[in-house]
C-alpha cells in the first residue's frame, strides 16, 4: 500500500538499523504486514541484525537460491512475477514482518546497478502484497537516489557531524527530489548534550519540520552484533526514559513507527477499520 524508502547522504549513519527497529515495532504494535528489504548483497544491511540463514558455500545453489532477490528477478525476468507468488521468494522474520534477502550474484556484477532498474516494477507488486514495503537504499549514490523517487516516505538518516548536515540542508538537486514527498528526518547516534543539538540544528538550517533524535544505545549495538535485534526489541519495548539508555532508544524508536504510519496514512486507515468504515 505504501512504500518508505530509508536513504542517508553518507554511510553509517543507521539507514539500516533505523529501517529493521521500525519495522519490528510497527509489527509489534499494529496489526499491519510489512516487507524489508535492501539493495546490497545477501547477508549485508538490515540481514546483518537478524539470525537469518548462513550463506552456503557452494557455488551452484547459491546462483539458484530459491529466495531472495535473484531468485525473485528471475521470474520477474520470466513474466511470472505476481503478486500470489511474491512472498514464496521471502523469508518470514515474524508472523508480519518478512525479509528480501539480498543478492548472490557473481562477483564484478554491480548489484545496485543490476537491480535499481528493476526495483519500480518489483515495488509495484510488492505493494500488492503488504501493507508497508520499507527499503534500505544506502547511501550516498546516485543510483541509489533515483529509487526516491518511487517512495511514498523518504526517512533521511543523519547525525551531528555538522559537515554532513550542511551537505544534506545545502543540496538543492536533492530538495528538488523530495520537494512532493513526506520527509522524516532522523538524527542517529544522538548526543543530548552535544552543541549540534536538535532545536540548533533546525534553527541554524531554518528547518520547521519534526526531526527525531535516535539516541545510541549500548545494548542494542550488542543485540546488533549478535544478530539478535529481533529479541532485543520484543524486551525493551515498552521501556520509557526513566530507564536510562534502552528507555530513550525504545522511546525514539516508538516515535520513528509512530510518525512513519502517519505519513504513510496507515495509522488512519487501522482506527477507520477498528470503527467499521
Amino acid at each position: 500500500m505504501s512504500t518508505v524508502v530509508f536513504w542517508s547522504p553518507v554511510n553509517g549513519r543507521g539507514t539500516s538499523s533505523h529501517l529493521i527497529l521500525s519495522a519490528l515495532m510497527i509489527t509489534l504494535t499494529h496489526h499491519v504486514r510489512v516487507l524489508s528489504m535492501h539493495m546490497q548483497r545477501a547477508g549485508d544491511s538490515i540481514e546483518a541484525a537478524l539470525p537469518v540463514r548462513e550463506d552456503t558455500m557452494d557455488h551452484m545453489t547459491n546462483i539458484f537460491a530459491t529466495t531472495g532477490w535473484d531468485a525473485l528477478l528471475r521470474l520477474y525476468l520470466s513474466g511470472n512475477l505476481t503478486r500470489d507468488k511474491f512472498r514464496d521468494y521471502t523469508v518470514p522474520v515474524s508472523r508480519q514482518l518478512d525479509l528480501l534477502p539480498g543478492a548472490r550474484v557473481l562477483n564484478g556484477v554491480d548489484v545496485i546497478e543490476e537491480y535499481s532498474k528493476y526495483m519500480p516494477s518489483v515495488l509495484k507488486t510488492a505493494s500488492e502484497v503488504y501493507d508497508l514495503v520499507m527499503l534500505d537504499a544506502g547511501n550516498r549514490d546516485r543510483m541509489e537516489r533515483e529509487v526516491l523517487k518511487d517512495a511514498d516516505v523518504v526517512v533521511i538518516n543523519l547525525d551531528q557531524n555538522l559537515r554532513v548536515l550542511e551537505h544534506y540542508f545545502g543540496d538543492t538537486e536533492l530538495k528538488k527530489d523530495l520537494e512532493n514527498k513526506k520527509v522524516i528526518v532522523t538524527v542517529g547516534q544522538y548526543d543530548a548534550d552535544s552543541h549540534c543539538s536538535i532545536n540548533n540544528m533546525k534553527r541554524r538550517f531554518n528547518y520547521k519540520h519534526p526531526v527525531i533524535a535516535v539516541p545510541y544505545c549500548t545494548e542494542f549495538k550488542d543485540a546488533w552484533n549478535r544478530r539478535d535485534v529481533p529479541s532485543y526489541l520484543q524486551q525493551n519495548m515498552n521501556q520509557d526514559k526513566k530507564n536510562g539508555q534502552r528507555g530513550e532508544h525504545a522511546s525514539s524508536i516508538r516515535e520513528l513507527a509512530k510518525c512513519i504510519m502517519d505519513n504513510a496514512g496507515l495509522r488512519t486507515i487501522l482506527k477507520q477499520l477498528e470503527r467499521g468504515a
